[in-house]
């Protein structure tokens, strides 16, 4: 049974094994009340800017003062954070210094990634931190005193403009489910957004320049067009794709509660295809198939206005482990100067997970082989 030390726990003798020079065990004995836990270092704000962002030399560091468990044995630590949402999520485990450092482009995916922390952009955040130690395989876990820690997390551009949609779907997060500037500087916008959610849904967009900090302009209906400071807009409690064009002002929401399909796999009749199925726990749409050859297409709605694959040439062969990133085959096609259909380079049984990653504004694939 795995021991985990939180405060003072009771005395516990523990028997460890040692040899002498003639080879006759020895038999030690440790308290387990004398264990010492990691104790965290302090740190000054970790500012997460668009240079830092986009410099692979900067990094932050973590460092604790190590544990010690009585005897000379290998300690590993590992790092846990925790925000409202997610509570207790591992940065890192396996450690075997005192210390460890991580890029801020990783950090930042880590801060506001939906399947990670999921904290909001453009503001500073304190988040409670610890670093547990253990020995062996495990056997026996020690946890430091929780520290918080200052994170101001800017609002970082990945290279693609984005158009938010804040709503009751997301709590009016202001910066979570984003939509892609088809053309840069053009000021339209599409994509899908997962808007699942029970009762009424209402939503506005808003727009952020990438040089500050505070919220930007938020829009809304204004007698059936697109307006700053125009009323919240009914919107559909389910996946959707949603087209914005900020210059003209029209706006459409587009209601899909159809299926997600891999086309293609069963033929080009959307029917006999297999299906992904929404899971809730995990907030994507998963489903296992078998693949054999050939090429095939993300479908939704089996509709083939509503068909979506990537838009690397290097991403049109995938293969067990992969995670790509899918658009709308009008984005793709554009790019790819032709269909957006994709194959994996090994027959056999894969999983395949369709969801949102905040922390790209994109959504993603992810293909893995089942063993």
């Amino acid at each position: 049974m795995k021991r985990i030390r939180y405060s003072l726990l009771p005395v516990f003798a523990i028997l460890l094994a040692a040899c002498d020079p003639n080879g006759l065990e020895i038999v030690k004995t440790s308290q387990e009340s004398q264990f010492v836990s990691p104790k965290v270092k302090d740190m000054p704000t970790v500012q997460v800017s668009q240079n830092k962002y986009d410099d692979p030399n900067a990094v932050v560091t973590f460092s604790w003062d190590k544990a010690d468990f009585g005897a000379p044995t290998e300690v590993s630590y590992s790092i846990y954070m925790s925000s409202e949402t997610h509570p207790d999520m591992c940065l890192v485990s396996g450690v075997t210094t005192t210390s460890y450092s991580i890029d801020y482009k990783t950090l930042y995916a880590k801060l506001i990634g939906e399947s990670n922390l999921g904290l909001a952009k453009g503001s500073v955040h304190d988040v409670p931190c610890y670093v547990t130690a253990s020995m062996g395989d495990g056997y026996y876990l020690v946890k430091s005193e929780p520290v918080t820690l200052k994170f101001e997390i800017a609002r970082i551009s990945t290279g693609i403009n984005m158009l938010y949609v804040s709503g009751s779907f997301n709590n009016n997060h202001p910066d979570r489910d984003g939509i892609e500037e088809t053309e840069s500087g053009g000021k339209q916008y599409q994509g899908l957004v997962n808007m699942k959610s029970t009762g009424s849904n209402q939503v506005r967009f808003l727009e952020y320049t990438y040089a500050g900090t505070n919220e930007g302009n938020a829009w809304g209906d204004n007698s059936g067009t697109l307006a700053v400071g125009g009323a919240a807009i009914e919107a559909p409690a389910q996946l959707a794709y949603v087209r914005a064009d900020l210059n003209t002002g029209t706006y459409s929401i587009t209601e899909l509660d159809g299926p997600v399909r891999l086309c293609g796999l069963g033929g080009w009749w959307f029917g006999g295809n297999p299906e992904l199925v929404y899971n809730a726990e995990e907030n994507a749409w998963i489903g296992t198939a078998d693949y054999s050859s050939g090429t095939f297409r993300m479908s939704i709605n089996d509709n083939w206005g509503f068909t979506f694959g990537p838009k690397r040439a290097a991403d049109l062969t995938v293969r067990d482990g992969s995670d790509i990133k899918i658009y709308h085959n009008d984005i793709s096609k554009k790019v790819l100067g032709g269909d957006a259909n994709f194959k994996i380079d090994a027959p056999g049984t894969y999983r395949f997970k369709f969801y949102y990653e905040s922390a790209d504004c994109t959504w993603h694939l992810a293909i893995s082989a089942v063993k």
